[in-house]
């Protein structure tokens, strides 16, 4: 039962950080349109940004392919989950951090919630 919450809330989180990465590839657009950045940097944060983006898309999916029977505890899913974030290479250092970083937030949740 844990473990199949442990990948709900999970599931979450990785949502709210593709959200938060939507509102920054909007917010460089609305910077570009009041012309606080030239085109050229917009379209390099931008591409950087979506990059990113479609990696947590990926990342999430595969994490969300695990049967959470598959783990005995929470600290066996978080090990995988971890490893699977880490699997996935050539992609921007920052999409590993931001997705661990994620993993041990809903850690600390549960380990204070539940």
């Amino acid at each position: 039962m844990m473990v199949e919450k442990f990948f709900k809330i999970l599931s979450i989180e990785f949502s709210d950080l593709e959200d938060e990465l939507d509102v920054l590839i909007a917010l460089v657009n609305k910077r570009r349109d009041r012309h606080e950045i030239t085109e050229y940097v917009m379209k390099a944060n931008s591409t950087l940004l979506k990059r990113e983006l479609v990696d947590i898309l990926l990342i999430h999916k595969k994490i969300m392919e695990i049967s959470p029977d598959s783990y005995k505890n929470v600290d066996e899913a978080t090990a995988a989950v971890i490893d699977i974030i880490y699997g996935f290479t050539g992609i921007p250092k920052a999409v590993h951090t931001y997705m661990e970083k994620r993993v041990r937030k809903v850690l600390r949740y549960m380990d204070e919630v539940c």
